[in-house]
């Protein structure tokens, strides 16, 4: 069994794992009973802000160098992997959307222009089906990888903070 690491970037993990898949090798997922390697994880809201800029720019310097998921892993990974990776090394900008869906509300709620339909209308089903998906998907989905309840709830919020 051989160990492959790539040092030298603020996200050294995602190109890890990207020149394991594109040498071929077969990741291993491994979930002990007994927890090692935990680190520690920031505390408080300035320390998970600095945190999320710092992996937020290495993952963005990874698509913008030569392990770009498109270049260096082409011909070597699927084109699905290809653009799961690209999506993920794209977390920085795709901020800006994030921002514009929390500025334009507050501007239509501001200039009383109605954004959204009413609570009672046909059209407010969509809205209400994605939102009960995505919520119930991600519960799902954390419950069953050893989650508790109150971690994917901490998540949750985390997530409307990043």
């Amino acid at each position: 069994m051989r160990m492959g690491l790539v040092y030298g970037c603020a996200a050294e993990d995602m190109v890890t794992g990207l020149t394991i898949q594109c040498k071929r090798w077969k990741p291993v997922y491994y979930n002990p009973t007994k927890s090692a390697f935990l680190g520690v994880s920031p505390t408080t809201l300035d320390q998970h802000l600095v945190q999320y800029k710092r992996w937020s720019e290495g993952l963005f310097q990874i698509f913008l160098s030569k392990y770009c998921p498109k270049i260096y892993g082409h011909g070597k990974i699927s084109f699905g992997a290809q653009i799961g990776y690209c999506l993920f090394l794209l977390w920085a900008p795709v901020a800006l959307p994030t921002l514009y869906y929390v500025v334009i509300p507050a501007l239509s709620l501001l200039h009383g222009v109605p954004l959204f339909p009413k609570v009672f209308g046909l059209w407010f089903l969509p809205y209400a089906y994605a939102f009960f998906a995505k919520t119930a998907y991600c519960l799902i989905e954390d419950l069953s990888s050893g989650n508790t309840l109150n971690g994917w709830w901490n998540s949750q919020r985390m997530w409307v903070i990043r």
